[in-house]
């Protein structure tokens, strides 16, 4: 298979620095972009691209945890799993999500182990299936807002939602679509494990999809939940729980931009704590795309002291050295 593989371009990129312990998010569209099909070939292409940076930051010495998201790939696991009703058992969505997480996990590795190989750098790469707790008294269980999955005509949500209990939303044109809690991470279960790797040097890849979420008993049984955890909430905690020196969130944007959209939009190239705050008090960003991303920012900020850089994958080398994207400092 042909994945066009393109080497990482060679930096001096903080090489006589302290080496960081470094919590990179790289966005649910790494992989599958808008109007493609979204190929495995595609899939592996969009891998290599957006591991070349990672491999750099690994080059420089630093220590590397990578998350990712999963969308649309799990959605497409969902699909598979629903056209398939009649001939195998429905997969629940938070199998789907581990699933999500070995295929990518996977490619994801295969992409950084060789663009290591080709810069001759020596790193274990591990792909970990991750569980995050959830509390069962988050209010967002009873208030579920993700969309996953197809979409359904009125008839089939109807059954489908007295049969299974499931909750839908309408998209006028579309049809109906499945929604689900998005509750709060409270909890790594892995953190502790992860935590060792990366000291040691291994480049872990955990909490894709914001992790399988999970509820645990007063007995401390676990079992998985249809819900879906926001991957940068959940790559918040884990920066907390490893004790990260830098959180870098990447999207398809270069920069948080005030204003977006508009003939006056302006980039942030650096926000307080309180000023990103205060941008979210406002209603500056969307709710769904850009807010998750700079409430992680302050999380993880906030109770760190550490910053957050937001930026492209093109643009992180230079993101970590202030020239580019938007950095959230402590204040």
């Amino acid at each position: 298979m042909d994945t066009n593989l393109t080497p990482a371009h060679d930096t001096d990129l903080q090489t006589a620095i302290t080496p960081l312990r470094l919590v990179v998010a790289v966005g649910g569209n790494a992989l599958i972009q808008r109007g493609e099909i979204g190929t495995v070939e595609q899939q592996q292409e969009h891998a290599n691209t957006a591991m070349a940076p990672v491999a750099q930051l690994a080059r420089a010495g630093h220590h590397i945890v990578l998350t990712h998201g999963n969308g649309p790939i799990v959605g497409n696991i969902l699909l598979r799993s629903e056209f398939a009703r009649d001939l195998v058992s429905p997969m629940p969505l938070y199998i789907a999500g581990a699933d999500s997480q070995g295929g990518i996990g996977y490619m994801l590795r295969t992409a950084l182990v060789n663009q290591l190989s080709m810069l001759d750098v020596q790193r274990g790469v591990i792909a970990m299936v991750t569980s995050v707790i959830v509390d069962s008294d988050d209010d967002a269980f009873g208030t579920p807002s993700k969309p996953i999955g197809p979409f359904y005509s009125a008839e089939t949500a109807a059954r489908l939602a007295e049969e299974q209990g499931w909750s839908f939303a309408d998209e006028p044109g579309r049809g109906s679509r499945r929604i689900v809690p998005s509750p709060a991470p409270v909890e790594l279960v892995e953190a502790q494990e992860i935590s060792r790797l990366a000291e040691r040097g291994t480049i872990v890849i955990a909490a894709g999809g914001g992790g399988v979420p999970t509820l645990r008993d007063e007995s401390g049984l676990e079992r998985g939940i249809d819900a879906v955890v926001d991957k940068d909430r959940a790559s918040a905690l884990l920066g907390t729980c490893i004790d990260a020196d830098l959180l870098a969130i990447i999207m398809e944007a270069d920069a948080v931009y005030a204003d977006w959209g508009t003939s006056s939009q302006r980039r942030l190239a650096e926000l307080t704590v309180t000023e990103a705050q205060a941008l979210l008090d406002s209603d500056e960003f969307s709710a769904g795309t850009m807010a998750p991303k700079i409430e992680a920012a302050v999380t993880f900020t906030g109770q760190t002291g550490n910053p957050t850089v937001i930026c492209s994958a093109e643009s992180l080398q230079n993101a970590l050295a202030g020239e580019a994207g938007t950095r959230i400092v402590a204040g």
